[in-house]
């Protein structure tokens, strides 16, 4: 009798048991969805969010338009580029032509494009690892918007000067990746979008994702946009082959949590794996023009989320960083979020700001005046205080310090999850 009585007591208890991991699922669904609601209702938010716990989809959801113009809205297959998430797939190709022999890191510039500039001193690995001295960006703004073919771009670059004798120095450079991305095509004999193929995306049966040719139609793509006071606004059009192994692919939400995935099961081989591995989790970013893209996953597969965004905004930062906090089991930070108020500043008072101010590391900032409003790149910032501005693409504040004789000296621009100074020139 006891035996028989046991039977409906471990049912129960199983029940029980899934009864609690479904509703901690759901928990936290609900609580994702509480966290990005505020910022798509004011219209501060635009893309999909995917999430899982121990290897199961928790969560996927597309919110904001794919089309403002037609009013056509993501969809959880939408693709939006990836901007620097673009860098570690790159890695991965580079690992496997080195187990191929077909490449060595200590291996020179010179021995794939020779003549190029200081190519004796640049390295596989400086490439790789950013200390090439090559700067992040080569051509003007406006060139950006032009198709590039890969051996073009090698063209620009080489016309670059370079911020630091090679090896010497680190600095964060996506030209850098591009000139890499040439050297992989000459030492495989094919072309970057093929060895994506063949080393990225088939292995991760990553069926959604593609590198950008700008003559070709793309479907379910997102168009790119700016957050401004007064709403969307379109960001302006660029051609991406210009960012060729650096930002240039385009991809789903599930699609990337697939690449992370594969990292951890080894399909891509353990010295990429441990190369691009940091602390607990994988985490790689990227941001280009209007669209923003994060991935993290825990090693062990207890977590992991995907943010793809087509609207540049500081909405992005705070909802990332609230998706980890609900992940993991932890408070949020920020509970609820207000912008603050503008106001009015003459264009004579603006022009104080504009200028080129240095940074400890890092590329130099510049800020311009610009159809009445003062600019840096493409983040906008807009008054707050007296000498106190706030950009909508980071929800970040720019404040600026005076000497003795009011002359404006330094910035401190502080963003939800970053923050630097610089020195006006």
């Amino acid at each position: 009798m006891n035996k028989l009585r046991l039977v409906p007591v471990l049912f129960l208890i199983i029940l029980f048991n899934f009864s609690q991991s479904v509703f901690a699922q759901t928990s936290k669904a609900t609580q994702i969805d509480d966290l990005i609601k505020p910022f798509v209702e004011k219209g501060y938010f635009s893309g999909v969010v995917f999430a899982t716990e121990n290897g199961k989809v928790i969560y996927e959801k597309a919110y904001g338009f794919a089309n403002a113009d037609y009013r056509i809205p993501n969809q959880p297959d939408t693709r939006i580029g990836i901007a620097s998430i673009t860098k570690p797939m790159t890695m991965v190709v580079l690992y496997r032509l080195i187990e191929e022999k077909k490449i060595g890191l200590a291996e020179t510039v010179d021995k794939y494009v020779p003549g190029f500039p200081n190519g004796d001193k640049i390295t596989v690995e400086m490439l790789a690892s950013h200390r090439s001295g090559i700067p992040h960006r080569v051509m003007p703004r406006e060139k950006e918007s032009m198709p590039y073919t890969s051996v073009e771009m090698v063209e620009n670059i080489a016309e670059a000067k370079l911020e630091f004798e090679p090896g010497t120095e680190s600095l964060y450079s996506s030209a850098g990746y591009s000139l890499l991305a040439r050297i992989l095509e000459i030492a495989s004999g094919k072309s970057f979008s093929a060895l994506l193929e063949e080393f990225v995306f088939d292995p991760a049966r990553m069926r959604d994702s593609l590198d950008f040719e700008g003559e070709k139609i793309m479907e379910r793509r997102a168009q790119d946009y700016l957050l401004r006071p007064e709403g969307y606004i379109n960001a302006r059009l660029m051609d991406y082959s210009f960012l060729i192994g650096a930002g240039s692919v385009f991809s789903t939400a599930r699609d990337v949590h697939k690449f992370g995935e594969a990292l951890l099961d080894g399909r891509y081989g353990k010295a990429v794996r441990l190369r691009l591995s940091k602390n607990d989790a994988f985490g790689f970013s990227g941001r280009t023009n209007g669209h923003r893209a994060y991935l993290e996953i825990d090693k062990e597969k207890r977590y992991g989320y995907v943010i793809l965004s087509n609207l540049a905004s500081g909405a992005f930062d705070i909802i990332s960083q609230g998706v980890t906090e609900v992940l993991t089991g932890k408070e949020l930070t920020f509970k609820s979020f207000q912008l603050p108020n503008t106001i009015k500043l003459s264009e004579k008072e603006l022009a104080e700001f504009e200028g080129t101010y240095k940074r400890t590391s890092g590329s130099p900032i510049v800020i311009v005046l610009k159809d009445g409003v003062l600019r840096s790149g493409t983040i906008t910032i807009y008054p707050s205080e007296k000498d106190c501005f706030f950009d909508l693409s980071f929800f970040g504040q720019v404040c600026f310090t005076r000497d003795d004789s009011n002359t404006v000296k330094t910035l401190v621009w502080k963003g939800i999850n970053f923050g630097f100074e610089g020195k006006k020139q």
